[in-house]
């Protein structure tokens, strides 16, 4: 079957649109360069000699300046995938005979089923506070947030709506509406601007095209706090019919806490805290939230909104994950009993049951079905992409959390992700290069450290695996995932005395957050202590740590795999099923 799908460092070519993409960005590839580009993918590391080149562009009755044409033409090429003929990282010039493609190379099959991306982008920016209480920064923080959720579902199936990382990344921008839009590929831009004066609130907004930088349309709304729900509401269906005319007649109804304006206060203070990076606004997220459904219990977002963070903290590793998790399906439970479309809280449940239940099945449609209410959620698409690399279905999950990067594609987790779905089926080089993009965006970013190292370990290149972990405990030595797994490096390079010295910094940890047995399982591995490894994975398992479905794929692990006590493991996870695709694979690290 002819290949449909070339992927090399961040780039991928569909042949089948004859689109190429670099990670979620859309890459302009006129024909000629596109033909160039094709042919010495089909014969990588051989020359495409400047005659097979005429013949394929310039069949014979074609009259053109040859030289000039083909050198333009690979000029274009180069200018497309940001190379340099003095210093080529994809396409090297042969003197006198021609051109080949000399990096590394993977070819697939596109994946069929998932429709392909809408063909319209919306880009959110951050709204200014015109407030003079800087304190009141988490309102028009929060609308953005806000704004974002509801457009989704509101432009279902006709425009992506590009996710609160990638826009929170343009707070206070002073780049042209041109310019943000070439950076995202975003064809809209939603910018404004509140004012809260004690009761009232002012909300501007208005609609840019961002090739032309010009305004669609805009709009001022003056209103008192018991009617900032509305407002929110009506600036939404106003953007989806002008995008859309057809898509919404109105405004959509959402059911809120309307007569409750501190609820919602209380709520919009919850995503703001909820989109700072990290895990840094977990606490201030999850008391917000609190305060929300206490002060309004029938607002079902603020139900939705209080369940991604408690999922949040089992990942983080902010309290025992089992317990998080379970009040994490309780609160998503009490919003979709209040309201069924939120998409938020079908994730959450999809979550639970990947985490919690081990059903996977139960999780993919739980997943499938908040996809269904908002195909922007980009958290929905991510967490389905990572359960079907754990099912081992690895096209359909680089796809999916491609998909997710395109939605937010500055987002370092989305990003690391997408390393970590090519580790997953063993595409190590494709790893690294997702891995140096995110680093890129923030060189501290713990996640991509680990997953870096791990590829690098796979390679054999230990030192580089060292260095990188160092970069991360440097970065953050509070983190107790990141001192475990230096100690399995340590420990494997036969620094057994540093490395002890590690877990026990790890372990010293406890007394303020809750420690990851899966994680010291790993450096215990390392130290060649296996029953203190199986003490540990027996807690993971007890404690539902995020991280343990992935051991079956983890090659650190294969020191242990002969032991009678791993396969008692891995047959609870799987429930003693091979349909739950716990099946040992390709090496991973958990993202």
């Amino acid at each position: 079957m002819e290949t449909e799908l070339f992927r090399f460092a961040t780039f991928e070519l569909d042949c089948r649109s004859r689109e190429l993409r670099d990670g979620a960005r859309r890459v302009r590839l006129q024909d000629q360069p596109y033909e160039i580009l094709r042919l010495m993918l089909d014969r990588p590391g051989d020359v495409v000699t400047r005659d097979e080149l005429r013949q394929r562009l310039w069949p014979d009755g074609t009259f053109v300046d040859f030289e000039h044409s083909l050198n333009a033409a690979i000029k274009r090429l180069r200018a497309a995938l940001g190379d340099e003929a003095d210093q080529p990282r994809f396409v090297e010039t042969v003197p006198r005979r021609g051109y080949r493609f000399i990096a590394r190379l993977e070819r697939g099959q596109a994946v069929a089923g998932p429709p392909a991306p809408p063909l319209h982008r919306l880009l959110v920016l951050p709204f200014s506070n015109l407030s003079d209480d800087s304190s009141h920064e988490y309102f028009s923080d929060g609308l953005t947030e806000e704004l974002i959720a509801q457009l989704g579902p509101l432009c279902r199936g006709k425009v992506a709506v590009i996710a609160r990382w990638s826009s929170m990344v343009y707070k206070g921008s002073l780049q042209r509406a041109r310019e943000i839009g070439e950076a995202l590929q975003a064809d809209y831009l939603l910018e404004g601007s509140a004012r809260k004066d004690g009761p009232r609130v002012r909300i501007t907004a208005r609609l840019v095209e961002a090739a032309s930088e010009a305004y669609l349309w805009s709009e001022t709304y003056e209103r008192t706090a018991n009617d900032w729900l509305g407002v929110q509401a009506d600036v939404a269906g106003r953007v989806a019919r002008s995008l859309i005319k057809e898509l919404v007649p109105g405004p959509t109804p959402i059911r809120t806490a309307e007569e409750q304006p501190a609820a919602y206060q209380a709520y919009l203070r919850g995503r703001y805290h909820w989109a700072r990076p990290g895990d840094v606004g977990l606490q201030d997220s999850l008391r917000s939230f609190e305060e929300a459904t206490r002060l309004a219990p029938d607002f079902a977002a603020a139900h939705g909104g209080l369940a991604r963070v408690r999922v949040g903290r089992a990942e983080y590793y902010r309290e025992v994950p089992r317990l998080a998790l379970t009040s994490a399906r309780e609160a998503a439970m009490r919003a979709l009993a209040l309201d069924p479309s939120v998409s938020e809280a079908y994730c959450v449940i999809g979550d639970a049951r990947r985490m919690l239940d081990m059903d996977w099945p139960g999780a993919e449609a739980a997943y499938v079905q908040a996809l269904a209410l908002n195909p922007s959620n980009e958290v929905a698409t991510r967490q389905y992409g990572i359960l079907l690399a754990l099912r081992s279905r690895a096209e359909e999950a680089c796809w999916q959390i491609d998909r997710a990067c395109e939605l937010d594609p500055l987002c370092l987790v989305a990003n690391t992700a997408a390393a970590w779905a090519r580790y997953t089926d063993g595409r190590v080089g494709l790893a690294i290069d997702r891995c140096k993009y995110t680093l890129d965006l923030d060189p501290e970013f713990g996640p991509a450290l680990r997953i870096l190292a791990a590829a690098r370990l796979a390679e054999g290149r230990t030192a580089d695996a060292r260095a990188a972990l160092e970069s991360a405990v440097a970065a953050d030595a509070s983190d107790p995932v990141r001192l475990s797994w230096l100690a399995y490096v340590r420990a494997i390079e036969g620094a057994h005395r540093e490395a002890r010295d590690l877990v026990a910094r790890a372990r010293a940890l406890g007394a303020e957050r809750y420690v990851s047995a899966y994680h010291l399982a790993v450096a215990f591995v390392g130290l060649e202590d296996h029953n203190e490894a199986f003490a540990q994975l027996d807690r993971a398992w007890l404690d539902r740590d995020p991280a343990l479905a992935g051991i079956v794929i983890e090659p650190l692990f294969e020191p242990i795999r002969k032991d009678s006590r791993y396969a008692a493991l891995t047959a609870r996870l799987n429930g003693g099923s091979a349909e739950r695709g716990l099946q040992p694979a390709r090496p991973t690290a958990s993202p």
